[in-house]
């Protein structure tokens, strides 16, 4: 029988992430959706400290939003959209946990904490990646 060893969230997650700050205005969030080619932006104080999270999606419908009313994207800020109420995992979270929660979920992202200090994030991209390679040095 072949045991298989719980991977920890931190051997996957990224660490070098771009975020933004609650009071960035929404050209901030397309310049870095923009520049990045990525999905989920987190947010955080001076201190580090997780805040929310901009998606995409949150991004797409405050655009929309702004154009029925007229308004500036310059005129609202992060705070206005990001999502607040956020699950959270940890370094330690085996891989699998994280997996099954996206699964359950309609989430494609979950911010890393080491108490309140962001420090990395996790994507489904990141667990496909994973298993790719797995799946690469099995075959060689």
């Amino acid at each position: 029988m072949i045991k298989s060893i719980p991977i920890p969230v931190s051997e996957l997650m990224s660490r070098d992430l771009v975020v933004l700050k609650p009071e960035d205005n929404l050209q901030a969030i397309e310049q870095c959706f923009r520049a990045y080619n990525i999905h989920h932006i987190p947010v955080v104080n001076e201190e580090g400290q997780l805040k929310g999270l901009v998606t995409r999606s949150d991004f797409s419908r405050a655009n929309h939003l702004l154009a029925h009313f007229r308004q500036d994207i310059e005129s609202v800020l992060v705070r206005d959209i990001m999502t607040r109420q956020l699950a959270t995992t940890t370094p330690d979270t085996p891989v699998h946990e994280v997996a099954t929660v996206f699964l359950s979920n309609i989430m494609h992202a979950l911010p890393v904490v080491d108490g309140n200090t962001l420090v990395g994030i996790i994507t489904t991209q990141d667990l496909l990646r994973y298993l790719l390679e797995q799946r690469k040095q099995l075959t060689e």
